[in-house]
């Protein structure tokens, strides 16, 4: 449905999309995710026909056709921008009508369509028609941009951070909902986002873009379970990363050494090699906690001392600072109702343990 090969666009002779490809499948919730400054809306923008790759800068396919040269509504697009960009001076009504007023739609298909766009987003057309934006809320503002790409009958839907706007409440309900209407209207949507959270839960697929390339593509749980870098893994939820070089590998299973000379065990591809350097990601659920420095049979274990305990509702984490002097964060369960259930406090002596098929080898 939608194919980027090799697009670039560059500003002042500096690429903000480099040579970026992927395909993207009809009726499939596809994200792109990346920090401020990654490239994520500058390929939407391309994608949308806002702007254009460089000469020789790649291509952009819809249904297998060129799109590049086509305005935006030439495209079979919808678009929900980030700021909504209702028209203030147009009631709801009006505002959804403007893309069907401007192809010259009949009067009453518009009124229809209109109409059965607000009851799809569950807002009353009797209710909300004749209402300005500025007299909705953030969700019904929301929800009216919505309505407005969508009666256009778009068969691919770019969303440009549409829950930023958000309170954190809403914007969990919001996800939600813009997951079911992707499956109940079966067309391609397409979200870009910088929040990790929303493109886990919205998304089939998801591409993390960094410095204006995509360095890794996947479904969440396997981009969350198997990130390939050290910049995928610190981005999608939090990881820890070990470094060290590899001493000695039996049957698939390496021994590294750190610089400070502990050492831990980890599971590696082929390719590595005695005397090769290896980073690993852990995520700090993967993480176990001893108290004292003791050793556990089969297990890593580094020594250190708990910095900080930071309580975050569902769950707590701890800060452990490590004998290298760098700190590691572990993800803590609950086992109780009740205050002071955990073992350790600030300052106490523990180990960290992990099991050396719960972690990563990262990409060089």
């Amino acid at each position: 449905m939608l194919a980027l090969d090799r697009v670039t666009r560059c500003f002042n002779g500096v690429p903000a999309v480099d040579q970026v490809s992927f395909d993207v499948a009809s009726g499939e919730f596809f994200s792109l995710l990346g920090p401020s400054g990654c490239g994520k809306t500058t390929t939407l923008r391309l994608i949308a026909g806002f702007d254009d790759p460089e000469r020789d800068g790649g291509s952009i396919r819809m249904f297998g056709d060129v799109v590049i040269g086509k305005r935006p509504y030439q495209r079979p697009i919808g678009m929900v921008f980030q700021n909504y960009a209702l028209f203030p001076h147009l009631n709801v009504a009006d505002n959804i009508a403007f893309g069907l007023e401007e192809r010259r739609i009949a009067r009453r298909e518009i009124r229809r369509r209109v109409d059965s766009a607000l009851e799809l987003m569950r807002l009353d057309p009797a209710t909300y028609s004749a209402r300005r934006p500025a007299e909705l809320s953030g969700g019904q503002r929301q929800r009216v941009a919505l309505a407005r790409a969508l009666v256009l009958e778009p068969r691919i839907l770019l969303l440009d951070e549409p829950l930023a706007a958000l309170d954190p409440q809403l914007r969990k309900q919001m996800r939600l909902e813009l997951r079911q209407l992707n499956r109940t209207l079966g067309i391609t949507f397409l979200l870009v986002t910088h929040d990790q959270e929303e493109a886990l839960v919205m998304s089939d697929r998801i591409a993390v873009m960094s410095a204006g390339r995509v360095v890794q593509i996947g479904a969440p749980g396997e981009i969350y379970r198997r990130p390939r870098t050290a910049i995928v893994a610190e981005f999608i939820g939090e990881a820890n990363i070990f470094q060290g070089t590899v001493v000695a590998i039996a049957d698939g299973i390496a021994t590294v050494t750190q610089s400070d000379g502990s050492h831990w065990r980890a599971a590696v591809p082929p390719a590595v090699t005695a005397g090769d350097r290896v980073d690993i990601a852990v995520r700090p659920e993967w993480h176990e906690l001893a108290s004292g420095h003791t050793e556990v049979p089969g297990t890593n274990a580094l020594p250190g001392h708990v910095r900080e305990i930071i309580f975050l509702g569902e769950s707590v984490h701890a800060i452990v600072t490590l004998r290298d002097g760098r700190d590691a964060r572990v993800a803590l369960r609950h086992t109780g109702a009740m205050p002071g259930t955990l073992p350790w406090r600030v300052g106490d002596p523990v180990t960290l343990l992990w099991h050396m098929y719960d972690a990563q080898v990262l990409e060089q």
